[in-house]
């Protein structure tokens, strides 16, 4: 039961990320908008293969700092820091 609650809190994370990335995608690079999508993707197709939201929930970390860094300039730490929280999380609802 865990473990698809983890696989669906994590698709839907993801599809929250690949929505965010067409939202601003007018105004930052191409790249860190591919960077956003395919990560989200890989969220998503945890419901195909769970070691694929493992790697997109890890991935996820570093965009989030390329996110705050190149999009708005500085890094917000404390929502850094709630963001690896839920990470490690959902990370160990999966592996149940």
């Amino acid at each position: 039961m865990l473990h698809m609650i983890g696989i669906i809190l994590t698709m839907l994370y993801g599809g929250f990320l690949i929505f965010s990335a067409y939202r601003i995608w007018v105004q930052v690079e191409t790249w860190i908008t591919a960077l956003n999508v395919i990560v989200g993707a890989l969220m998503i197709l945890t419901l195909v293969q769970p070691w694929l939201g493992i790697i997109g929930l890890i991935l996820a970390l570093p965009v989030a700092l390329i996110n705050g860094q190149l999009i708005f300039f500085n890094i917000n730490w404390n929502h850094f820091i709630i963001r690896i929280i839920i990470t490690i999380g959902l990370i160990v609802m999966m592996l149940k």
